[in-house]
């Protein structure tokens, strides 16, 4: 019986030791992979003013597709993204972009209302608009994001962006979890791009 009980309590310990090792080498591994590059693309936010993807460099960006009269999803990663926006306030290298999928409905105007609503009362993040034909351009062939049945068919992913404008990982813009993991993500890129 005894020897057992030596057994099972150095099982233990080596079982924890383990465990400790892989947690701590999958922290130091944390990878975010590179995808692709934005391509080019040229739009107007909601002030009016011309955004391309010449605006991605130097910044962190967290990018969405949503349009503002959306009764399904749109709500939900609005909320998601409005908490993102509250927690890196005062941290110049991070941005958000919602383009919309509804041009026609969603106006520069109706933009710019639409953020004051919410509560944006900065330019950390901006709300695009162009025709609906570059939308889905750069929906589909720039994000790889099913583009076709728009405004309803839109994707429901955050997508983040890199400081050098490459395309670094997708999230489930209606899930909280994967907010939580977003964040992590983009405190990792802001810190290495500082270093």
């Amino acid at each position: 019986m005894n020897r057992f009980f030596y057994f099972l309590i150095i099982f233990v310990i080596l079982l924890g030791l383990g465990a400790d090792w892989v947690i701590k080498k999958a922290n130091r591994s944390h990878n975010i992979p590179v995808l692709k590059p934005v391509p080019e693309f040229s739009f107007f936010n909601q002030r009016g003013e011309r955004f391309s993807e010449k605006e991605l460099r130097n910044k962190i960006t967290v990018l969405d597709f949503m349009f503002t009269s959306c009764t399904g999803p749109c709500p939900l990663m609005t909320s998601n993204m409005l908490s993102l926006y509250n927690d890196f306030t005062g941290v110049k290298d991070v941005q958000f972009i919602s383009i919309t999928v509804d041009p026609i409905i969603d106006t520069q105007d109706q933009l710019k209302e639409y953020a004051k609503i919410i509560g944006v009362s900065d330019n950390r993040w901006h709300f695009l608009r162009s025709d609906i034909e570059a939308v889905k351009v750069l929906k589909r062939d720039g994000f790889m994001l099913f583009a076709d049945d728009l405004p309803q068919g839109h994707a429901i992913k955050f997508i983040l962006i890199d400081q050098n404008g490459n395309i670094r990982k997708y999230f489930d813009g209606t899930d909280s979890g994967s907010n939580d993991v977003l964040k992590k993500d983009i405190v990792k890129l802001v810190n290495e791009y500082r270093s």
